[in-house]
């Protein structure tokens, strides 16, 4: 079973670049670009248990641009990377305002032995696949008597307002791993496969997302029209991800099943000129 979420962002930026600022306390082997660094925004309240590496910041460097809180995140991860730590623990969030147009950030950086504990969200990848170990919600047996297991996914854009040029649009899709969850007996192969499908129908309408704003033209400067292709796209979502569970019979018809898995492994590939943000 599925349950699908939206996130829309919207920022307001100048020119120039962030200003990347970092104290490292301890220094350790950087790490690679496929090594797993995990976020915790500024509301998370999780205990780490780690080393602590230092703070870094990513700061307003005047009149900024590429500042948005997408491209900050990636920025942190670069240079946590580099220190190697593979937790970015948010400690203060400063959204734009009349002051500045960037998402000042700044945050802790620790190494753990297993960052994938501490995961709130993942980001859909080819090379992660989901494991009951993601789903850590608890049951909801009420609302979903007769479900064995819940997949909390969904997709969101975030917008760069630039005042001199067109600002880029960004969009990710994310398994939320707090809200999705599985009962002791629904935890097998079989039925884990049926929810990765969710989560790759829910990656398919965020590139088909990416692939319309791009015909479209679409920019920070027309964000009525990102929002009315968002709207769209996202009814699509939700009618395909229905439609999935209404064939499968949530996973219960093995063939039909395995001819969703099909189509979505040709889906994926017919859009994947648009995977990444461009």
């Amino acid at each position: 079973m599925k349950k699908i979420n939206l996130l829309i962002f919207i920022s307001l930026l100048l020119a120039c670049s962030p200003k990347l600022k970092s104290t490292i306390v301890k220094t350790l082997p950087p790490l690679s670009n496929d090594e797993l660094v995990v976020v915790l925004d500024y509301s998370d309240d999780q205990t780490i248990d780690g080393e602590t590496i230092g703070v870094i910041e990513a700061k307003d460097g005047g009149l900024s641009v590429n500042c948005t809180y997408y491209e900050n995140i990636l920025n942190l991860k670069k240079i946590a990377r580099e220190a190697g730590a593979n937790i970015i623990k948010i400690t203060q969030n400063k959204t734009p305002d009349k002051w500045s147009s960037c998402h000042r950030l700044k945050a802790k950086i620790y190494k753990v032995s297993n960052p994938k504990y501490y995961e709130n969200q993942i980001l859909w990848s080819p090379e992660r696949k989901l494991t009951w170990n993601d789903f850590k919600g608890k049951p909801d047996k009420k609302n979903y008597p007769n479900t064995l297991a819940l997949t909390n996914s969904g997709f969101g854009y975030e917008s760069g307002i630039n005042l001199l040029k067109n600002g880029k649009i960004f969009v990710q899709s994310v398994f939320n791993t707090k809200e999705s969850w599985v009962v002791p007996k629904g935890k097998n192969d079989y039925v884990l496969r049926h929810e990765q499908i969710h989560f790759d129908i829910t990656e398919i309408y965020s590139r088909k997302l990416r692939k319309e704003l791009a015909d479209a033209k679409v920019t920070s400067d027309n964000l009525v029209t990102a929002k009315i292709i968002f709207d769209k796209v996202f009814n699509e979502l939700q009618k395909r991800q229905d439609k999935y569970d209404r064939e499968t019979k949530y996973g219960d018809k093995e063939e039909t099943q395995e001819n969703w898995e099909a189509i979505v492994e040709i889906e994926l590939a017919k859009y994947d000129f648009y995977k990444a943000n461009i």
